[in-house]
């Protein structure tokens, strides 16, 4: 397996504010590298020696100019709507793993140039950014998937097209499995997320007698039929199922109530940020209390800008916390540049975390593929050595293996961690 640097990384300076600022500015043409262009540019050369493949091939003059071409990746994502702030995040978590392999020289002498889109949450424009990934923009690989549906719709596409797509975040079963052989998972798959969730409402508070809050779009919906189903693998059934419009419905009070009159004793939670805040305010307003268990979408500072002091001793399901010490050498080395690089701690800690391992993990497949400088045979190379990656040592935890030809879901239960609102803050649960 080849080395291709995984550990170095220049220390950069920026602002989220300005990057989220220059994405909208260009349309998320041509950000995560130096030596990324804008789409309609050819991508510009860099200096390096052989890139991965043939060695025979790279001995021409031909060959050799081909190989110092940056490898370009495809990057999908939400920079705008609700939920920019979290895809900001992930995106940050892949331009850290990109800074590392690129000041190391690259994989086999060649940069990896991020070729990123705004999908804007819009499913159409999503099924839109692979096709040009997979014919205009010729992209080896890609990576991103935070809001569910647009991740739904792009799935079967990405299939189409037969790259490897990393699903960073997204959380539906359905986007990894079903078929899905180019989709690999370094997300919390609800239905893992929702057997977690039930063991620990099990052992924490001794019921099942669970209520399902979700907001309309697929994450939500995903989330509410896992947990639907964990409940009915134990002969049970939520108390209640209620859905809203994460960027409509700021009163939550009928929701609410008919969880109270189901005889809710925990609120299992999964709208984004603010729309966790609205419910928190309902439940304040009906003067009611019980324990609330959520995602990423309770690890959103929306949470404590809506709800405040009623986000306090909320939980939020995590792959990691950035509010603790380090004790591992990648973690450390991951939150110190991303501090030196954008000024502060991550935002949302899961969506930084799972975007560089999933950057890392896809880089490591890239470097063990033997590139040929055919593209539909690199990317087949591509997909067929991220099955075999491994051992990996990454932000999240260490894998032996991380993949399979059976189970494209990085992702299991030791993978996860409780997470509490304290303070203001996101920390370690004491019960996990």
């Amino acid at each position: 397996m080849r080395e291709i640097g995984m550990r170095r990384g220049l220390k950069w300076h920026g602002l989220v504010v300005m990057m989220v600022l220059m994405l909208a500015a260009m349309g998320l043409s041509a950000c995560g590298s130096n030596e990324g262009t804008g789409a309609n540019n050819t991508p510009a050369a860099t200096d390096g020696g052989n890139a991965g493949g043939s060695k025979e091939g790279n001995k021409d003059a031909g060959k050799d100019a081909e190989a110092a071409e940056p490898i370009r990746i495809g990057m999908s994502t939400e920079a705008t709507g609700d939920n920019a702030m979290n895809s900001v995040n992930l995106y940050q978590g892949v331009q850290i793993a990109v800074d590392h392999v690129n000041a190391a020289g690259g994989i086999d002498g060649r940069k990896i140039e991020l070729v990123v889109r705004d999908t804007e949450q819009n499913p159409t424009r999503g099924i839109s950014i692979i096709r040009d990934f997979g014919q205009k923009e010729k992209v080896l690989a890609a990576i991103g998937g935070f809001y569910s549906t647009v991740m739904l719709a792009q799935s079967p596409l990405i299939k189409e097209e037969k790259f490897a797509f990393m699903v960073a975040t997204s959380n539906v079963p359905a986007s990894v499995e079903s078929g899905m052989p180019y989709t690999f998972g370094v997300r919390m798959n609800a239905n893992i997320t929702a057997k977690y969730a039930l063991s620990f409402i099990k052992e924490q508070w001794g019921t099942t007698k669970v209520a399902i809050l979700h907001e309309n779009g697929g994450y939500g919906k995903g989330a509410a039929a896992a947990m639907t189903k964990a409940l009915e693998e134990e002969g049970l059934k939520p108390v209640a199922v209620e859905s809203f419009d994460n960027a409509k419905d700021k009163d939550m009070t009928a929701q609410v109530n008919n969880a109270k009159k189901g005889g809710a004793e925990v609120i299992y939670l999964f709208g984004q940020g603010a729309g966790n805040g609205y419910v928190l305010q309902a439940m304040n307003k009906l003067g009611w209390k019980v324990p609330i268990v959520g995602e990423n979408g309770m690890a959103n500072k929306g949470v404590q800008e809506v709800g405040k002091e009623l986000a306090e001793g909320t939980y939020a399901i995590q792959t990691a916390n950035f509010n603790v010490e380090q004790t591992r050498e990648p973690a450390a080395k991951f939150l110190e540049d991303f501090k030196a690089k954008f000024g502060h701690i991550p935002t949302t800690f899961a969506s930084a975390a799972q975007g560089y391992d999933g950057a890392m993990m896809l880089f490591q497949a890239i470097g063990d593929a033997e590139l040929s400088g055919d593209l539909a045979k690199d990317r087949e190379a591509v997909r067929d050595a991220l099955e075999a990656v491994g051992p990996y040592s990454g932000v999240i935890k260490d894998w032996d293996k991380v993949f399979t030809p059976d189970n494209h879901d990085a992702i299991d239960v030791n993978s996860y961690l409780m997470c509490i609102w304290k303070d203001g803050k996101l920390v370690v649960s004491d019960v996990q």
